[in-house]
């Protein structure tokens, strides 16, 4: 009988309350039942994984997330995770479904290298329950004991995530600012049509074109990929866009066209961009809302300054307001670097 089992004993009102030894019997075979469901959970969550990991070879992942929408209640997040206890924690398999992990906790232990993984199973296997707090306070390393210590000089991964982190929040802040800023002033432009008279082009280009320009800052070194130059091999890297098609996509291209009011449209269709194409884009990122136009997919190929990309090339350039070209990397070009 496993040794949780044994010491199972019923919860007292008193301490001089007898339990009959059918109770008692009952008790552990109402424990041993919850203990085979919590075993078959943590299986469950490997099966998912492989089936997860077969399915994401065979989807585009542009469409992953629209597919598993027509059968299923997994998010693209959830599928990710179930992958990654399948495919990083193959080899603690057997160990934490006899410990009947929950998966939400694998998913924590999914994310530590391979030493951090190696010792939360060693723990788990001592008996410890392990929660995903307690997973990721120890894959956080030794910030929260050390408070002293400055997080720019906790070494390790671990240390650079929490950098990472740290920046990404900041970022991320002075993003939301600004965009929040710029469809303020893009909506009052709109009142001011709404209300018969003329949106003055000049007036919004001053209000919203730094802030624009800042927010496109902002939002490449959050989100944008990085990548080799296009045809320097020898020069530095270059921060490219977020996909063509998506919607963070139009975000990043509308950002830097407003970013520049020489690339507007002219007068007599300004109104009908703001309204229908940079309005949608900015409540999109300030409230979430869906775009109610379909993003802006990808010219069948692109024009670079040295002359025309063909659509398979995995880099294709776009030609920047700063004069440097940005690139985009197909997914399956963004697997292999990953």
């Amino acid at each position: 009988m496993p040794p949780l089992l044994v010491s199972v004993k019923m919860p007292l009102e008193t301490a001089d309350e007898a339990v009959s030894l059918d109770t008692e019997n009952a008790l552990k075979r109402a424990v041993a039942k919850i203990i085979a469901l919590d075993r078959d959970c943590t299986a469950h969550a490997y099966d998912l994984g492989e089936t997860f990991v077969e399915l994401k070879s065979l989807v585009p992942e542009k469409s992953f997330g629209k597919f598993l929408k027509t059968f299923s209640h997994y998010s693209v997040r959830n599928a990710w995770n179930y992958c990654s206890v399948y495919e990083r924690l193959q080899d603690h398999r057997d160990q934490l479904i006899a410990s009947a992990v929950a998966p939400t906790v694998m998913f924590e232990i999914a994310k530590g290298d391979k030493d951090q993984i190696d010792g939360l199973v060693a723990r788990i296997a001592t008996g410890e329950r392990l929660k995903g707090k307690d997973v990721k306070a120890a894959l956080g390393g030794s910030t929260k004991l050390e408070s002293d210590v400055s997080p720019l000089d906790v070494g390790g991964l671990a240390g650079l995530r929490k950098v990472a982190e740290l920046k990404a929040d900041t970022d991320i802040a002075e993003f939301e600012l600004r965009v929040k800023r710029i469809l303020h002033h893009v909506t009052e432009a709109l009142a001011q049509k709404a209300l018969g008279k003329r949106v003055v082009k000049s007036k919004l280009a001053d209000d919203i074109e730094i802030l624009s320009r800042h927010a496109h800052d902002l939002f490449k070194v959050i989100a944008a990929p990085i990548g080799p130059h296009s045809w320097n091999p020898k020069g530095n890297w270059e921060v490219g866009r977020v996909q063509d098609g998506t919607s963070w996509g139009q975000v990043q291209r509308l950002l830097r066209q407003l970013g520049g009011a020489e690339g507007w449209p002219a007068a007599t269709e300004l109104t009908d961009w703001l309204a229908q194409e940079v309005t949608p884009a900015l409540r999109f990122v300030v409230h979430g809302e869906p775009m109610t136009c379909a993003p802006v997919a990808a010219d069948s190929a692109v024009t670079s300054e040295d002359g025309l990309m063909e659509p398979t090339d995995p880099v294709r350039l776009q030609q920047n307001t700063d004069d440097h070209s940005e690139f985009t990397m197909d997914p399956e070009t963004q697997a292999r670097a990953a």
